[in-house]
């Protein structure tokens, strides 16, 4: 019994305390300058066992008046939601410090999904060219990190343009192309590039040389085979028909190596070659 009646007198002395010299005793911190006048009044904020409740903000905060001093017009939107979500206090004189990392969760649905309606669209090249559904490249939690972009967002002329978002790169590769990226890499993934020179033509040990020698212009759909060896175009041209194949200006179509045995050709021009070929094998029998 003599216990508990000293447990009620520390407990009754402790409330005292508390009533008296609130601030001393359980203040976290200083309250931001404008409720500085409320400094030693607690329960103009705070309620015995029930926190801080929206009513005892609102008296003071009109949530229209919130709205007019805003940058950005919301309050009226989040009227269901805990003020002290937001914002909070006991944290220093600098109101800054009183308001806490704000969750796009507390709006409904369609605001948040709206980003529009709270936030200005930027004004840059890239922006003005796709729609307002900021979240299909965008999060809430961060605004710069940017979780998958939809190059599907831009339009047609602008998406087959890399360069007009993109700096071209400055290497020697890139600087004697053309502008057309989409010949080697895709709109899903930048690296690895997603072109293959064997498909067209195997840079074996006899050209292993620099891009230039065979594609003299920045487009390199466009090629030579003439600045080599004996490769001249009229040598070419008489040697080409006198195997009787007429096409041959389009050297890969053929050679797909530097490999001599190595020639793919179709149609005519392929009897012509395989006709001629077996009748200078006879011709070289019949001398033996």
């Amino acid at each position: 019994m003599r216990k508990i009646n000293i447990f009620a007198v520390i407990t009754i002395v402790i409330l005292t305390l508390v009533m008296v010299f609130p601030h001393e005793m359980v203040s976290p911190g200083e309250l931001y300058q404008a409720h500085n006048e409320l400094q030693n009044d607690c329960l103009a904020c705070h309620k015995p066992f029930a926190g801080t409740p929206n009513e005892s903000c609102i008296s003071c905060h009109k949530i229209n008046e919130i709205d007019k001093k805003s940058t950005v017009q919301f309050h009226q939107k989040m009227q269901n939601q805990s003020c002290i979500s937001c914002h909070s206090d006991h944290k220093g004189l600098n109101i800054k410090l009183a308001l806490n990392k704000f969750e796009h969760q507390l709006l409904n649905e369609k605001d948040r999904n709206s980003c529009v309606s709270c936030h200005a669209q930027p004004k840059n090249d890239l922006h003005n060219q796709v729609s307002n559904s900021c979240v299909s490249c965008h999060t809430t939690n961060n605004w710069k990190t940017i979780s998958n972009f939809n190059h599907d967002l831009i339009n047609v002329k602008s998406r087959n343009n890399c360069v007009a978002c993109h700096q071209s790169p400055k290497d020697n590769l890139h600087t004697n192309s053309s502008n057309n990226c989409l010949s080697c890499h895709s709109l899903t993934k930048w690296k690895p590039s997603t072109f293959n020179h064997d498909k067209y033509f195997i840079l074996d040990k006899d050209h292993n040389t620099n891009c230039a020698t065979c594609h003299q212009t920045t487009d390199f759909k466009t090629y030579t085979c003439y600045g080599c060896h004996e490769h001249t175009q009229s040598n070419i041209r008489n040697e080409h028909l006198e195997e009787g194949i007429s096409n041959f200006t389009n050297c890969t179509k053929c050679h797909k190596s530097a490999n001599e045995n190595d020639i793919q050709m179709d149609g005519k021009e392929a009897l012509n070659y395989i006709t001629k070929d077996s009748n200078k094998k006879e011709r070289e029998n019949d001398d033996d």
